[in-house]
């Protein structure tokens, strides 16, 4: 006999295939991947799941109803073996066409019943097809991840390389930026010498004048000098002159002779020493603020170009590392873009998967649940079996003995008889 558990039952079950069409419809989400078109076939598998399951919905709705139906009927029945029990022996023939109809009745439930639990063995074998292609779609995406792990490991490789190329590159600079500030140094301190070097020979240009004019104030002295020697060579010709003797004349000119040519001499010696040691060190002087000149020149032609050579390679040194830090920022904003991207696909094909199962779960649960109602159904059809056999030889009698058929025919002969015996 059936229970009067089943319409509950039946609207539990109704309310976990709705609420299975709900979550398989809203369950789906997550952003744009690299996997799109996973996605988007899992979506065509979820709607073309929706519709199987709103199909498998009405019939497990009309099914529910097909329950309710038996349940009645089996009250109904019910009712009428108590009936029967309360009436035994009247309306036999009516009483047993009666069951017999519903015992048509419930066969052609039973291989309804069978029939339905056919097709939902069919969709259950259908969505652990589609199952198994969900995961082998997710194996599919894991090793993909897998894949894309890789690329991100050699890129965080190549970053890594990047990055100790661009501390090297920084090494670099500031190392060159310490030759430039020593070169600065040393140009500064160049400077400050070609500076103290030109003093240097503006002062001894300066001293050259001196000299040259201490030069002509020694020849105005000279010639002062000699221009007096002169005259008193001219006083010394007039006295001789004026002296009658040819002998004192002769010797005196010849002193005077001789003491001007020493006079001469000397001056001239002295006038060529002082010339050439001031030709010589003019010259000495000259020649080495020349060299140092020449030397500084030379040194700083030398760090100008050296300093134009650094501030060319710290030029393109900035350049690079701005290149590379550029390309830096590009490699860390790609791995965080296929990081999102990873995780979001993982959490799609997890929720997917998941929904799956708990779709598998819950049809295998209402399989379960039918299999019992249908047990229950088995059993009750061999209880009305049982007692429909019973009936039956009560009625007709077992063996050879009289049934109860017989003994209501012959309880109406005799009232038949009697009331016709009462009326004679």
């Amino acid at each position: 006999m059936l229970q009067s558990s089943y319409p509950s039952t039946g609207n539990r079950i109704l309310k976990v295939v709705t609420e299975t069409m709900t979550s398989s419809t809203t369950g789906g989400g997550g952003g744009t991947s690299p996997f799109g078109a996973n996605a988007a076939q899992i979506r065509d598998a979820r709607d073309r799941e929706k519709k199987e399951l709103s199909d498998l919905n009405d019939r497990l709705a009309s099914y529910i109803e097909k329950v309710r139906f038996l349940e009645a009927q089996n009250r109904k029945l019910k009712a009428d073996l108590d009936m029967l029990h309360g009436r035994k022996g009247k309306d036999t023939i009516s009483i047993k066409t009666m069951y017999e109809s519903e015992i048509n009745e419930a066969k052609k439930l039973i291989e309804d019943t069978s029939s339905a639990r056919r097709d939902l063995d069919a969709q259950v074998r259908r969505l652990q097809d589609e199952l198994d292609e969900q995961r082998r779609k997710y194996e599919e995406a894991v090793r993909a991840r897998s894949g894309d792990r890789e690329k991100i490991d050699d890129l965080l490789v190549q970053l890594s390389n990047l990055e100790s190329e661009l501390s090297l590159l920084k090494r670099r600079i500031a190392l060159l930026e310490e030759e430039l500030g020593r070169l600065r140094k040393e140009n500064s301190r160049l400077q400050s010498e070609l500076q103290r070097v030109r003093a240097e020979l503006d002062q001894e240009t300066l001293n050259r004048i001196d000299y040259q004019n201490q030069v002509q104030t020694l020849l105005e002295e000279i010639d002062f000098i000699r221009r007096s020697h002169d005259q008193e060579i001219k006083d010394l010709q007039a006295m001789a002159a004026r002296d009658t003797t040819s002998e004192n004349r002769e010797f005196f000119r010849n002193e005077l002779a001789s003491a001007i040519r020493d006079i001469r001499n000397e001056y001239d010696s002295l006038n060529n020493k002082n010339r050439q040691d001031i030709e010589s060190w003019y010259k000495l002087k000259v020649q080495e603020i020349e060299t140092q000149s020449a030397r500084q020149n030379m040194e700083q032609g030398y760090q100008k170009d050296e300093l134009k050579r650094l501030r060319q390679q710290l030029t393109d040194l900035r350049g690079k590392l701005g290149d590379l830090e550029g390309r830096n920022a590009l490699l860390e904003k790609q791995i965080q873009e296929l990081n999102y991207n990873l995780e979001d696909d993982q959490r799609a094909y997890e929720d997917a998967l998941n929904a799956k199962e708990a779709q598998i779960r819950k049809m295998r649960d209402e399989c379960q649940a039918l299999m019992v109602e249908l047990q229950m159904l088995l059993d009750t059809k061999q209880t009305l079996d049982a007692e429909i056999a019973i009936y039956r030889k009560m009625l007709e009698g077992e063996g050879d003995g009289p049934g109860l058929k017989q003994l209501v025919e012959q309880v109406v002969r005799t009232t038949g008889i009697n009331e016709v015996a009462d009326t004679g």
